[in-house]
């Protein structure tokens, strides 16, 4: 082989994998392949935050946020803060959604291959002997049909703003308590 070969195969070989990266980011095969999560399968959620604590600065010289004596990019700080409420927020959208308080439902942050994702975790609570007791009040499917496949969020700090989407999961889980 000589070297225009060798540079067209292996330049073929890159744009095949940044395609195929790009595809499974925007279909989020991590998610797929996660066989504790499924997507949520809702219309998707759109929700703004300003922050105004008094624990968080920004310092607009360097583009960086100041919390807790602790200095941090304002990227950095706003993917992570985004994630955070799109967490806190999840809940509650799907409470809206069933028209209900949902009970034994919870929510968090998952970070796979393809970057974090917003998960809506339905939990079962077993004892030692395998008796059932705690149990969410909806099912596993209605929170799958319900919870969003996208929340978007958008944080905003002294007139800089970031919006970041995460994918939704919903997963189930079951604990033993002893």
């Amino acid at each position: 082989m000589d070297r225009r070969q060798f540079l067209l195969a292996g330049g073929g070989t890159v744009v095949a994998l940044a395609g195929g990266t790009a595809v499974a980011d925007a279909t989020r095969a991590d998610i797929l392949a996660d066989t504790e999560l499924t997507r949520g399968e809702g219309e998707a959620r759109i929700i703004a935050k300003t922050i105004s604590r008094e624990s968080v600065e920004y310092l607009e010289a360097t583009n960086t946020i100041r919390e807790n004596s602790h200095t941090h990019p304002f990227n950095t700080w706003a993917r992570r803060e985004c994630a955070e409420i799109g967490a806190n927020e999840i809940v509650p959208v799907v409470d809206d959604r069933l028209e209900t308080t949902v009970a034994g439902v919870g929510s968090g942050v998952r970070y796979l291959i393809f970057g974090p994702v917003i998960t809506v975790d339905h939990t079962v609570t077993r004892d030692r002997d395998g008796s059932i007791v705690n149990e969410p009040n909806v099912t596993l499917e209605q929170l799958i049909s319900v919870a969003p496949r996208t929340i978007t969020v958008t944080v905003t700090l002294a007139g800089q703003l970031l919006t970041t989407e995460f994918p939704v999961g919903v997963g189930h889980n079951e604990v033993s308590i002893d």
